[in-house]
């Protein structure tokens, strides 16, 4: 914990560099964080305690302040402070993947809070995007709350062709992974999928859901459609996302003949 006399025995401005004072502060908080002296959800000092202690403007420590909050690693709420951000989790999204296994892989407990998991008869816009022929309408539907340690990082609503998973709405996926029972019990060949992205407003049912209060919450709606092998869809999954719980990150090489991919497109989730 970051006490007032820890912070005051530790921290100086310096007068030789030309950085601003609000960026030599902010530097050494996020030190901190990264070192666990400030844990996740531990809260901050006051506006009124960094001042005092450094002699400074509140104008300074604001900026420093908002700078960590704008890296993501603190946030803050309206009347009870500012809080250390929690650990995030990173996943690459330019390959199919499979959720419960990547938050195995950050050592978190992925879990799943089924909504709804049961064979509908879809509509034409799903009809359209799943090409369902005028024979086979039906499509398994399941809808959940994606979760890591408990905490709600994404709602789902999945469709998939029923015609490829006769019975599948007897299955649990409250632990299951979709995608191994899939490949494993239906195998089905998973080949690739497309995502599309946008921003947009939470409205009070999916704040409630996400465990938000936050008024005019900002989320995002990623929408993918997956391929068998052979070309056929077999998914059209859309979720919805915290903004403060995820994190894009794009980067981008130059064209290479070893077969590197030119653009890696990874996804951060905030815990």
């Amino acid at each position: 914990m970051l006490t007032l006399d820890y912070f005051k025995k530790t921290f100086e401005f310096s007068k030789i560099n030309n950085v601003p004072l609000y960026s030599q502060l902010a530097s050494y908080i996020e030190i901190q964080i990264q070192a666990g002296v400030l844990k996740p959800g531990e809260k901050m000092l006051t506006e009124n305690e960094l001042c005092e202690a450094l002699n400074i403007s509140r104008t300074t420590v604001r900026q420093a302040l908002s700078q960590i909050v704008d890296e993501g690693l603190m946030f803050r709420y309206r009347g009870r402070g500012t809080f250390i951000a929690e650990k995030k989790i990173e996943r690459n999204i330019n390959y199919l993947y499979n959720f419960t296994e990547s938050i195995k892989s950050n050592n978190f407990k992925p879990s799943s809070e089924v909504l709804n998991c049961k064979k509908i008869l879809a509509n034409s816009t799903i009809s359209k995007i799943l090409q369902l022929p005028e024979t086979s309408k039906n499509v398994f539907f399941l809808e959940r709350l994606r979760c890591a340690n408990g905490i709600p990082l994404l709602k789902e609503n999945t469709y998939i062709p029923y015609f490829l998973v006769p019975g599948i709405e007897e299955i649990d996926f409250s632990f299951l992974s979709l995608y191994d029972t899939l490949k494993n019990s239906y195998s089905l060949k998973l080949d690739h999928a497309t995502e599309k992205i946008e921003a947009i407003l939470l409205n009070k049912k999916l704040a409630s859901q996400l465990q938000t209060n936050e008024k005019n919450m900002v989320g995002y709606r990623i929408e993918r459609i997956s391929k068998l092998l052979n070309g056929i869809p077999y998914e059209f999954t859309y979720s919805i996302t915290r903004a403060d719980k995820c994190e894009f990150k794009i980067d981008l090489f130059a064209n290479s003949n070893k077969g590197r991919n030119r653009i890696d497109f990874s996804r951060k989730l905030n815990l």
